[in-house]
């Protein structure tokens, strides 16, 4: 009995294989014209050309290609079953500030379908420091307010510790909250080896974002290897060790900087680790990444395939096994593309970027709130956030196929150009003397910015598009109502909670504490971690047991922080002075469309120079097609504008432009006369006049709308 194919044979011989040569003819006959590579190819902001088609042939040379899930460097996979035996983490961001808000918003998302806790830590939390001691602002900003053992208790109360899995980004504070942290699960009667999740502990990134370290990077490292050597030993679920890429994803960088930079972070916590007495299997299996996912969909999928691939190659040459090559992966959706006008477009940004996520294989994923650039998320936005997740995981069949990603021509050869670009940034790093030297030079700055520098160069001349932004403005939109909490009230509630806390405390326990604190100044490293415990048990704060670490170690060296931008936020300022503007006026700025002959002959400049402006809040008044200049300059003048376009064929132009731009001038001296196209060689005729400037497709939209706005006192 024949087969299919067998059967199909006699027909596919009918239809030869079209070669790259004839497809290639026939898109250049449709281009009519215009150069193919211009047209067709486009460098991304990796250094990468992205072709517009590619071949079986590409997997030829792409070997990894050929492997399977679960094998051979883990490019398609860390397992043979993908999510078929276990989705990815739903592991939503609670960014509220009281152990009791936290609490109630955890119970209320764990049974909503959130299976994981993704704690973000205060400022002063972070910092080491008791709610008391801290300032106005550093209380419950950016994440939960912990400092003694009651709070946790508080914040996980009716959680099962065994039911879900905890990821706690502790930055520089790993010794002290996962003293909370085990404490917490030791009171709960839980079996260490039974808990998953991170305590994210990761001073270089801290280091990035800030600039300054509480304590120098080596004593901080010693740290970090306590506390690893500590978890694989008596809780080997829980990774001590932390990457992450946000504060370089919100200082502008592209994926192959993202990824290259926590490489780079990694080679050198494991360097750290193995100098302090771990193994590398050990060591490797400490470490946890966490990577933004960026807009560029496939670009996104290629990073985390390449970052498998690249990471096993790395702990392999560290001579780690082929269980510690294995990566462990949690992405968030990105911020630096997210926006405060229009922002119910952010809902659709952060779908495809999940969907990203979950074909390039992360293990856990935090979907951002697209409210939140502007404020705290409130039970809707939490809700389309974890919802988002929930379609993948039980609508889509996303679960259902390993790899889905893995064969396509086109992503196979991105994924091989972002692993060779990585790499060799990666190296680069490395002959800095490593990440942290890399930061400590401007090395680190150096790079992003130049690639900032250039994502806003071509948003501005919108060769790139931020639909709501820069293309497709909806001025109608209503800016959403801001939520920021009154860290000054929130601070005096955490203040006063400590001290009840600290009353609750009779003259034994206050004893234990002080005998406690003693302990750990006479402590080695390997029994520090059960101290840390037992001072917490004894009623020790954060800020005591910090204080305690790090007497006698003097801060780290300062350096100039990364960045913390979003690429709408030059645009959103343009918008938002246009809103004061009309607040204080009555209107917002005007521009007048002086639109010649009939709707056919002048649209579709028209729409294209209103779109152009709206980027910039103007209003712009488009009337119909004018058939005489004295038309236009009766209706100009009674619009009040400032600025007015002509908008027409070449044609028009050459035939009228004179007539009506020399009118407008005669009537209205201070009245800006610009052009809807490029002038070519008529530019000088235009200019004599009375034409002032030209708009077409290659005009910087960013710069002269403030160029503009500066003109009519707006900025």
């Amino acid at each position: 009995m024949k087969t299919d194919k067998q059967a199909n044979q006699p027909l596919l011989s009918e239809f030869p294989a079209t070669s790259a040569e004839e497809w290639r003819d026939a898109a250049e006959k449709l281009l009519k014209g215009k150069p193919f590579d211009k047209v067709m190819t486009r460098q991304t902001p990796e250094g990468i050309r992205l072709e517009p088609i590619f071949r079986k042939e590409v997997l030829n040379n792409l070997p990894a290609a050929q492997t399977l899930p679960g094998f051979d460097g883990y490019l398609r996979g860390t397992t043979a079953t993908g999510y078929r035996n276990e989705p990815w983490e739903i592991a939503q961001e609670l960014p509220y500030g009281t152990p009791s808000e936290f609490n109630a918003a955890a119970r209320a998302d764990l049974m909503r379908g959130q299976n994981a806790l993704n704690v973000l830590l205060d400022i002063a939390t972070l910092k080491g420091m008791d709610p008391d001691t801290a300032k106005s602002g550093e209380v419950g900003a950016c994440g939960l307010s912990l400092a003694c053992l009651k709070d946790i208790e508080t914040a996980f109360s009716e959680i099962m510790p065994e039911a879900v899995s905890f990821h706690i980004r502790t930055g520089c504070a790993g010794l002290t909250v996962g003293a909370l942290f085990f404490a917490w699960l030791k009171k709960q009667g839980a079996d260490l080896k039974k808990i998953k999740g991170s305590l994210g502990m990761d001073p270089i990134a801290v280091k990035a974002a800030s600039g300054q370290l509480p304590a120098n990077i080596s004593e901080l490292l010693s740290e970090q290897a306590i506390m690893a050597n500590f978890c694989s030993k008596e809780a080997p679920g829980i990774r001590a060790v932390g990457i992450s890429g946000l504060p370089y994803h919100q200082a502008g960088a592209s994926s192959v900087e993202e990824l290259a930079i926590c490489l780079a972070t990694g080679a050198t916590y494991l360097n750290e680790m193995i100098e302090r007495g771990m193994s590398v299997d050990d060591a490797a299996q400490q470490i946890r990444f966490s990577f933004c996912i960026g807009p560029n969909f496939f670009m996104e999928i290629a990073k985390l395939r390449a970052a498998r691939a690249l990471w096993a190659q790395l702990v392999k040459a560290f001579g780690g096994n082929a269980e510690s090559q294995k990566i462990v992966m949690h992405a968030r959706t990105g911020l630096y593309n997210k926006t405060q006008k229009d922002p119910y477009v952010n809902m659709l940004r952060t779908t495809t970027e999940a969907l990203s996520g979950a074909i390039g294989g992360v293990d856990s994923m935090c979907v951002g709130n697209f409210d939140e650039v502007t404020r705290e998320p409130d039970t809707f936005s939490r809700r389309i956030s974890r919802n988002t997740q929930i379609i993948l995981q039980e609508e889509c069949e996303l679960t259902s196929v390993v790899d889905p990603a893995g064969g396509s021509w086109a992503v196979e050869w991105l994924t091989n150009e972002v692993s060779e670009k990585t790499w060799e940034l990666f190296q680069a790093i490395e002959a800095e003397g490593g990440m942290a030297e890399a930061l400590k030079s401007g090395f680190i700055a150096k790079t992003i910015g130049a690639t900032a520098k250039q994502n806003e160069a071509l948003l501005g001349a919108r060769r790139t598009s931020l639909v709501g932004t820069n293309v497709y403005p909806n001025l109608e939109e209503k800016e959403l109502e801001s939520r920021v909490p009154d860290y000054a009230e929130v601070r005096k509630q955490r203040a006063r909670e400590i001290a009840a806390a600290r009353m609750e405390l009779d003259e034994a326990s206050d004893a234990a504490v002080m005998e406690a604190l003693g302990k750990i100044v006479d402590s080695s490293g390997d029994d520090l971690m059960p101290i840390l415990i037992q001072a917490v048990e004894a009623g020790a704060t954060i800020g005591e047991i910090s204080k305690t670490i790090r007497a006698s170690v003097a801060p780290g060296e300062a350096i100039t922080p990364l960045p913390t931008t979003r690429l709408a936020s030059k645009y959103e300022a343009l918008r938002s002075a246009s809103a004061r503007f009309a607040e204080k006026t009555g209107r917002a700025p005007a521009i007048f469309l002086t639109n010649l002959g009939p709707l056919r002959r002048h649209k579709a400049r028209a729409d294209f120079i209103k779109g152009f402006f709206q980027a910039g809040g103007f209003e712009v008044i488009s009337p119909a097609g004018f058939d005489t200049p004295a038309d236009a300059v009766s209706a100009l003048t009674e619009s009040e504008a400032g600025i007015t376009v002509v908008c027409g064929t070449d044609d028009d132009y050459v035939e009228k432009f004179a007539d009506y731009a020399k009118a407008i001038k005669a009537a209205l001296p201070e009245m800006q006369v610009l052009l809807a196209g490029f002038p070519g060689d008529n530019e000088a005729a235009y200019k004599e006049a009375g034409m002032d400037d030209y708009i077409f497709i290659k005009s910087d939209n960013y710069e002269l709308n403030r160029r503009y706005l500066t003109g009519l006192g707006v900025l």
